[in-house]
């Protein structure tokens, strides 16, 4: 655990040398966060209904929440373990001391732990100005201890879907078609381009119980029932997780014999 600590501070150390590129990174967000309140403004007045199924606001951090996990950037471990597969640096790497799989998941958590805390901020204050805070059945400190609860749950998910992406190189040479299809459905089902709410009821059920939606819980936590719905989603995450810490566990075992073979 120290380790992996002290990988991931000293990313993140390096990070904070690169000022440009972060605050570019972060005009990025903002300019996505206003384009968004202004077509989802639009898109309330036109349609009033909506807002009876998903408040303005709830959509607003839903959508938000959903991009600030973005700058984390842990689907770029399956292009990590990619490019280190094609290129056979994979075979250094196994002679530190930390697994290969969980040294790179640090790495990516260093590299993304800056812009994800810079966007975080800065969604919250421009959430906060222009919409107040989402509508919510729960006290305002348990609702913010659900949310690192939910957070922390769905990061691990999407570490372990992603791992599993880039592991696939073993045997496909290159994952990236396979990362294609698991960041779409990603896309889709955590609400990315349109919340949950919105979906027919069979899709919705389907999104958020598949593990792709259940990477991107956060962003339903953003909804006005989830103080009734938070164990469900808890369960279903953790469910998941084991499932894929498994497939984890099984492919990288057999990942590394392959390698150790060839």
């Amino acid at each position: 655990m120290y380790k992996g600590l002290y990988y991931i501070y000293i990313v993140a150390k390096n990070t904070v040398e690169e000022k440009k590129k972060v605050i570019f990174q972060m005009v990025n967000h903002t300019i996505f966060l206003l384009f968004s309140l202004y077509l989802y403004k639009y898109v309330y007045a036109l349609l009033p209904a909506m807002g009876s199924r998903l408040p303005f606001s709830n959509a607003i951090w839903s959508m938000s929440m959903y991009f600030v996990v973005f700058w984390l950037g842990l689907r770029n471990i399956e292009k990590i373990f990619r490019q280190d597969i094609i290129s056979g640096n994979i075979e250094l790497y196994l002679l530190r001391p930390i697994n290969y799989v969980w040294q790179k998941v640090f790495v990516q958590i260093g590299q993304g732990l800056i812009p994800f805390i810079s966007a975080l901020i800065l969604s919250i204050i421009v959430d906060y100005l222009i919409v107040g805070l989402p509508q919510m059945s729960m006290p305002l400190s348990a609702w913010i201890l659900s949310l690192v609860i939910i957070f922390i749950l769905s990061q691990i998910l999407t570490a372990f879907i992603f791992i599993l992406c880039g592991l696939s190189s073993f045997w496909l040479q290159n994952s990236e078609p396979v990362y294609f299809v698991v960041s779409k459905f990603i896309m889709i089902f955590g609400g990315a381009w349109v919340p949950i709410a919105f979906f027919p009821k069979a899709l919705q059920i389907i999104a958020e119980f598949s593990p792709f939606g259940a990477s991107m819980a956060l962003s339903y936590a953003m909804y006005p029932n989830f103080a009734e719905r938070f164990g469900i989603i808890v369960l279903n995450v953790l469910f998941w997780i084991l499932v894929c810490g498994i497939l984890v566990h099984i492919v990288s075992s057999r990942a590394m014999k392959k390698l150790s073979v060839n």
